[in-house]
């Protein structure tokens, strides 16, 4: 992912987001201080940092999307909460104090009363409830089910008629959000959330002015829509609205009344460019401070790793770059995603998915296919939001019954032989992957494997919406897919496990002791949502009972972790970027030295 890339704000957004990466499984990031990045002493203000980006599509945190405008609305707007540098461990921002009900339901916060929007008003709670009410029920809002569902926020409903009949729908002016005073904001949930505050942390649920726009009851707005979105975002971040020329470029300034030490830059310009490797060509130009190696330039022989710290995020140098000769920072950071071959249990069986399985080889295809970058998955989950972190997910996959180094020829033989097929009676599967090489490639090692031992693989190459569409219709057997997290919880991943639902991921699971069991457990997750000790240890050993049903039916087959990687040139220093991802980086903390 690029610094503008995240994770996104809906179940629906988050399946749309993975299908425009595709392939591109690693990210571009920017890293921390090495080598010799600027000190504060001796970085200018008047410096702009200057990055390269996608094309972004709004500037209106609520209606956010996509990745490139995520993280330019990160830097225009703060919410309540965030993920500090992208930590997944959210912390207080315009909130300067939290508190929770006894119960778990009522979280209470006290705003920061120096906390100002860009053109100089206070930040007041009327402003956090009349954002969340455009978050609830704004027809330009894509994160209503995030707020309502997710969250859990109280409300009523009310049924309307639809061409298919009826259907409920949040009923305006009934979201249990409330300002107590100017500065105290109630947040009554329907029932305890264990991940509350990291959904409150994303940036689709920033605050802004109240009546801002008009697109909710009660209220005219102080301007239209299109202006707000679009060339007057008003938000409490550490930069304001600069410009934005569509598919040219977008830039932020500094504020010079944000609250706290930063902005340490003059602002920052985002290049829009229309391939990766224009991309590159304008980085190596040095036009760009931080940015990202496309697949096709980039050499692994060029990494060299000085240190890892303990969440696993390296740092080192790449280089020298062949066009320019420099030797850059390069930064690795484990992101919370996995990609994955899902089935559609109805239409190829238990054998021929356990086949799939036990040819894979889940570390030559990250070395060979993904040029390593990035981390061989074992389960659903990723390392950094797995019960007990990194340390037990891999002690966990050491019971993975496929082999994660190595493809296991006779047993796929085996399993394929006791349900009658074989080289001469093979079982006809169509794999259907993302629209990119990386997959194709992964597509072709996997047919060519199974012809050895009873599986004929078709590979077909499909746009995401394509493989959306047959899914939904049942039209596929196989197909890549990927899920990224829309909180730092297990939860946010094994949802897609639930057999009841599994026909939305296009599973069709159930009926089999392993679809009963993760039933269950997932029912069990549910029943125990509160963040107190109890409840977190019955999610716990529901989460892993999961992660081994989907190991006995292969339903999700585990393939990789991807990684965000930043190349950046030695005059800047930017703290690292945590597991969040790279959208959810205030860069109020860059410095940018002499680029001379």
């Amino acid at each position: 992912m690029k610094p503008n890339e995240p994770a996104t704000p809906s179940s629906t957004s988050r399946r749309t987001f993975l299908g425009t990466v595709g392939s591109v499984a690693v990210g571009v990031g920017l890293a921390g201080c090495s080598g010799s990045a600027p000190t504060a002493d001796d970085s200018d203000r008047e410096r702009t940092f200057q990055m390269v980006g996608e094309p972004i599509q709004t500037l209106d945190p609520a209606a956010t999307n996509d990745s490139a405008s995520t993280t330019v609305i990160t830097q225009l707007f703060d919410g309540l909460v965030h993920y500090p540098k992208g930590n997944i461990d959210p912390e207080l921002l315009l909130a300067d104090d939290h508190r929770v009900s006894d119960d778990g339901t009522v979280h209470t916060f006290d705003l920061d009363p120096e906390a100002t929007f860009s053109d100089g008003r206070s930040v007041r709670a009327d402003d956090v409830v009349y954002s969340f009410e455009r978050v609830a029920a704004s027809k330009h809002s894509a994160s209503a089910s995030k707020l309502l569902d997710v969250l859990g926020v109280e409300h009523r409903t009310e049924t309307v008629e639809t061409e298919d009949g009826t259907t409920e729908r949040y009923e305006p002016g009934t979201l249990g959000v409330e300002a107590i005073d100017d500065r105290t904001v109630e947040v009554r949930l329907s029932d305890p959330f264990h991940a509350a505050l990291g959904v409150l942390a994303y940036p689709s649920l920033s605050v802004v002015p109240k009546g801002i726009v008009g697109d909710v009851e009660g209220y005219d707005g102080e301007m239209s829509y299109s202006e707000f979105a679009t060339e007057n975002p008003v938000g409490a971040g550490p930069f304001e609205f600069e410009t934005w020329e569509k598919d040219v470029e977008y830039a932020v300034s500094a504020r010079d009344d944000y609250r706290g030490s930063g902005p340490y830059v003059a602002g920052i310009r985002w290049e829009v460019t229309s391939t990766p490797s224009a991309e590159y060509t304008y980085a190596i130009n040095r036009n760009a401070d931080a940015f990202w190696i496309p697949s096709g330039k980039f050499d692994p022989n060029l990494v060299t790793i000085e240190t890892t710290d303990e969440k696993g995020r390296k740092v080192g140098t790449y280089g020298p770059l062949p066009e320019n000769g420099e030797t850059v920072q390069y930064h690795q950071i484990p992101q919370t995603w996995t990609f994955y071959l899902g089935f559609n249990a109805e239409r190829v069986a238990k054998p021929v998915r356990q086949a799939v399985a036990y040819v894979l080889n889940q570390q030559m295809q990250v070395q060979k296919v993904h040029e390593g970058r990035g981390e061989r998955a074992a389960h659903l989950t990723p390392p950094n939001v797995y019960p007990g972190g990194n340390s037990a997910y891999q002690s966990d996959a050491e019971e993975y019954p496929y082999g994660l180094d190595e493809s296991r020829f006779e047993a796929a033989r085996d399993v394929l032989a006791d349900a009658g097929h074989g080289p001469d009676d093979p079982a006809e599967v169509t794999l259907t992957v993302y629209d990119a090489a990386a997959w194709f490639e992964t597509g072709k090692l996997l047919r060519d494997k199974l012809a050895r031992v009873g599986v004929d693989l078709s590979v077909e190459r499909a746009p995401f919406a394509t493989i959306a569409e047959r899914g939904r219709n049942g039209k596929l057997d196989a197909f890549s897919y990927g899920w990224v997290m829309e909180y730092p919880a297990p939860d946010s991943f094994l949802e897609i496990l639930y057999p009841p639902s599994s026909d939305e991921q296009f599973f069709n699971w159930g009926g089999t002791p392993a679809a009963d069991r993760a039933k269950r457990a997932w029912e069990r997750v549910l029943s125990h949502p509160s963040a107190n000790e109890s409840d977190r240890q019955a999610r716990v050993e529901a989460y892993r009972q999961m992660e081994t049903a989907n190991w006995e039916d292969v339903i999700a087959l585990p393939v990789y972790h991807p990684v965000g990687e930043g190349f950046y040139y030695d005059w800047v220093d930017v703290p690292k970027t945590g597991a969040a991802g790279f959208s959810m980086h205030k860069y109020d903390d860059v410095r940018i030295g002499s680029r001379d």
